[in-house]
């Protein structure tokens, strides 16, 4: 998984429009009538001026795959549930309906991973956030990890015979392993096998220009293959390409440690 980087602010008119609705959703007395607004407002979050917004900042890819629609069509999720929360015991309770028109909280999500995740948002210890403390937000522990921060990091790949799947980066301690393995098993990372193969097409791709850069061939070709195979390596790598995560896995398991350093040298976050 890769660490989405946010840069600037959705339309303005769009955030009008999504604060004038938070403030109605303050009004209402019960959840009831907070959720007929919700309801009443539910297409801010499909609006086309933030659904392009958040498409923009990670170049057309899923946040939780770094894949393209062509795996699966996009939703725009709502990272915190709007409506209920499930908890890993299956008891539900009330979801945080004062986000339901915040883009902080909206991630770009493929279809299939979206409909895995659904209301499911277990934290690991302390209290949950409230609407009534902006603070609380901030100091809440949730299990599943965030894409957009850098515990992203806590997910890797690896390749075996048939099919490449997420697990937990190595190194990590056993907390945050336990997070990166909850994490893939409630987004179904590894349950698609339209998505496993994908990844291993871009895992061989690696293996290939890797390949080329160890090529045994006179100094002149040698020198050829490996500037090319350089310049493919860290184009797979670039923030903007798909998978760029899955391509960095194979580099460090696979490349020299020369080749590690070359590709990504003054690579952007």
């Amino acid at each position: 998984m890769r660490k989405v980087i946010i840069q600037g602010t959705p339309p303005a008119d769009w955030i009008a429009d999504a604060e004038a609705a938070t403030e109605q959703l303050y009004d209402p007395a019960n959840e009831d009538k907070r959720q007929e607004v919700i309801e009443k407002y539910k297409g801010l979050w499909t609006d086309d001026r933030i659904r392009n917004w958040l498409l923009q900042q990670f170049n057309n890819k899923c946040w939780y795959t770094e894949a393209y629609d062509s795996v699966s069509s996009y939703h725009v999720d709502h990272f915190r549930p709007k409506g209920k929360v499930k908890n890993l015991d299956g008891n539900e309770e009330e979801g945080y309906w004062w986000l339901a028109f915040d883009w902080k909280n909206y991630r770009i999500c493929g279809q299939l991973i979206n409909v895995k995740k659904q209301h499911l948002f277990p934290i690991t210890e302390g209290a949950r956030a409230n609407a009534t403390d902006p603070i609380s937000l901030r100091l809440e522990a949730p299990l599943i990890i965030d894409p957009t921060t850098d515990q992203a990091r806590l997910i890797t790949y690896e390749k075996d015979e048939d099919a490449c799947i997420a697990i937990p980066s190595a190194g990590v301690n056993k907390s945050e392993e336990s997070r990166a393995e909850k994490t893939i098993e409630l987004l179904g990372l590894n349950l698609r096998d339209r998505l496993n193969q994908k990844r291993a097409e871009y895992w061989e791709k690696c293996l290939m220009a890797i390949a080329d850069y160890n090529a045994d061939a006179p100094q002149v070709l040698r020198i050829i293959y490996q500037a090319s195979a350089l310049t493919k390596l860290k184009e797979m790598v670039a923030y903007n390409s798909e998978f760029s995560s899955v391509s960095e896995a194979c580099i460090r398991k696979n490349a020299p440690e020369s080749l590690v350093a070359s590709v990504f040298e003054h690579l952007p976050a």
